[in-house]
């Protein structure tokens, strides 16, 4: 699977932007409640995290 995944340049750009980098910082050490608390209040945060799982949505499809 990850090598699927860092096949797909969309998602490889999407994982190495500072946005997302903070987004995996927080999931990691605070959890989902805080991600989703977040994602409220900070569109930037809830679109991106929206597009990861679109593309992820499309890998376990295809």
């Amino acid at each position: 699977m990850l090598k699927t995944m860092m096949s797909d340049p969309e998602l490889v750009s999407m994982l190495r932007s500072p946005k997302m980098q903070d987004v995996m910082k927080l999931l990691m050490t605070d959890g989902q409640e805080a991600l989703e608390e977040v994602m409220k209040t900070d569109q930037e945060t809830y679109e991106c995290v929206q597009k990861v799982n679109q593309i992820m949505g499309r890998m376990n499809q295809g």
